[in-house]
């Protein structure tokens, strides 16, 4: 074999690799759309992303913009607030953070809305706190479940109230409940097993106890649930009722007209309905969340 062409043969695909390899650049990283909650104190902004309670140093070329916002829009030290915009993830080579959220583009911001509390498995279960008080006792119990969901359950002498909502993390990494239309927001500490909620302008707190899983029946959810299966395994559409959830269709539990008029007769003695409340009001319900608001009456008429 000629030598001089068998080296040229060995350098022509060296020297392709190696034009190639200088002249390759990494691929930019791709933009998103990100929403989260901001907050910028001196020499700090973070990101908390809604649904996640990983915290992001926010960088890059639309940070300017979104300082600019933030601070148009505080009305206190160290607020979060809610924010839009693009940009992708990356390492953060120093800091106290383990990434940063490079933005791209300032989007929008809103002071007035949050993200969803991002519930966290460790603090899922059923709370209690109980007071004595005058003719008895008074018991609070908190049922957070790992979906989210929450429910707050009162009773004391005379007396039977439940709340509906949603639970989990704000950006603060502070255990909250949300009730159900964001009219009030309780904020709780966390505290080896316990819950811990102050008292405003009691200078109080109520703690309360972890009593074990969170029970979804429980509750007129879960009498409304029980009695939903029973009906529909006896018009003969078996369901379990740990099965079925607040938004789950009644058409999907009971999908024929005979099966719906069943449900109807035993509505008016389950639920204590008149024939004027079974037209106004029964016909309307869609949803099992619609019964157990319908089952909630009919407990608390009874205390």
């Amino acid at each position: 074999m000629n030598p001089t062409r068998f080296c040229a043969g060995l350098l022509l695909p060296l020297l392709i690799w190696s034009c190639a390899s200088k002249g390759s650049k990494p691929a930019p990283a791709a933009e998103r759309n990100w929403e989260g909650e901001v907050r910028i104190q001196h020499g700090d902004t973070a990101f908390v992303p809604c649904g996640s309670t990983m915290n992001y140093r926010l960088t890059g070329p639309g940070t300017d913009s979104i300082a600019h916002k933030y601070a148009f829009l505080l009305t206190q030290p160290g607020q979060w607030i809610k924010t839009w915009c693009t940009g992708h993830a990356t390492a953060a080579t120093s800091g106290p953070y383990d990434s940063l959220l490079v933005c791209a583009a300032y989007m929008h911001m809103d002071a007035t809305v949050h993200c969803p509390p991002t519930p966290v498995d460790s603090l899922s279960g059923t709370y209690t706190a109980k007071a004595a008080i005058a003719g008895g006792q008074h018991s609070e119990t908190l049922i957070f479940l790992p979906d989210g969901g929450a429910t707050i359950i009162s009773t004391a002498p005379g007396l039977y109230a439940e709340v509906d909502g949603s639970w989990g993390l704000n950006a603060n990494g502070t255990p909250i409940f949300q009730e159900a239309r964001n009219r009030y927001t309780f904020e709780y500490r966390a505290d080896h097993g316990r819950l811990e909620r102050a008292m405003p302008g009691r200078n109080d707190q109520v703690v309360y106890v972890r009593t074990g899983a969170a029970d979804r029946l429980t509750g007129a959810f879960g009498r409304t649930a029980q009695w939903l299966a029973a009906e529909a395994t006896a018009a003969g559409y078996p369901v379990q009722a740990d099965r079925l959830r607040p938004t789950t269709s009644l058409d999907s539990i009971f999908p024929d007209a005979t099966a719906r008029n069943a449900l109807r007769a035993s509505a008016k003695d389950s639920l204590g309905l008149d024939e004027k409340q079974l037209v106004n009001v029964w016909d309307a319900a869609s949803t099992v969340q619609d019964v157990t608001l319908l089952m909630r009456s009919r407990i608390q008429a009874a205390h």
